[in-house]
């Protein structure tokens, strides 16, 4: 079907509108077939359908002064006034709805101003450097030599424990083997050394005790006085 056929047919279906109501409709598709050009009539026909289809609704619109041509034919006006009613609703609800999640969001700070503070702590930490440098090696040496101290004590008390334990069995042995030369001696060396090799014994267990007990004390106690200014500062933000 061409250009020619298509309108031919379609101004027979229009027979029982008016007169010009039928001249304006033949009219627009005329000057729609126009602009679109003789090679594309093939593509307009498809685009606008059958005759028949275009033909009914035109009859639809003639008798409702609600409607108008548009590229698509007939248009009712009425829905498209409803659909620009309903488009504007929802673009004042989506605003107002933006504006209240706006007015809820709690103000942040300034960027701009954080920016600026954390500047001024570098800069005031460079400033502070000589003062700060000297002061916080001053304190690292301090815990260190507490920490090297305590840790050196309880070395020595372990060695010690072990030297009176070595001492006591050597002692005992000692005194065993002198028994059978001079009795007394040896019991009294046998005696010295058992003596000893107890106190050795509790030597070694109250140092252990220490390295359970109070040691793990002091390593926190020298953790949370290093980390108070720290947390001072934390709760100060």
């Amino acid at each position: 079907m061409n250009r020619k056929e298509f309108m031919e047919r379609l101004e027979r279906l229009l027979w029982n509108i008016s007169d010009s109501e039928r001249e304006e409709a033949l009219q627009y598709y005329n000057d729609y077939f126009d602009d679109a050009g003789e090679e594309n009539e093939a593509k307009v026909i498809e685009e606008l359908g059958s005759p028949n289809q275009v033909a009914q609704k035109i009859k639809a619109g003639c008798s409702d002064q609600t409607s108008e041509y548009s590229e698509q034919g007939y248009e009712d006006t009425r829905f498209r006034t409803a659909q620009e009613v309903i488009s504007k609703e929802e673009a004042q609800r989506e605003q107002a709805n933006g504006e209240s999640r706006g007015a809820g969001r709690k103000p942040g700070r300034n960027s701009e101003a954080d920016t600026w503070k954390i500047i001024a702590i570098i800069l005031l930490c460079i400033l502070a450097s000589p003062i700060i440098l000297p002061i916080g090696g001053a304190i690292f040496a301090v815990i260190a030599a507490v920490v090297f101290g305590i840790g050196g004590v309880c070395i020595g008390i372990v060695a010690a424990g072990f030297a009176i334990l070595i001492t006591g069995i050597i002692l005992i042995g000692t005194g065993i083997a002198e028994i059978f030369v001079t009795p007394a001696v040896g019991l009294a060396l046998a005696g010295v050394g058992c003596l000893i090799f107890a106190l050795g014994i509790m030597l070694s267990l109250f140092t252990i005790w220490c390295c359970i007990k109070i040691l793990p004390w002091l390593i926190r106690g020298i953790v949370g006085l290093v980390s108070y200014p720290f947390r001072k500062a934390g709760a100060n933000k």
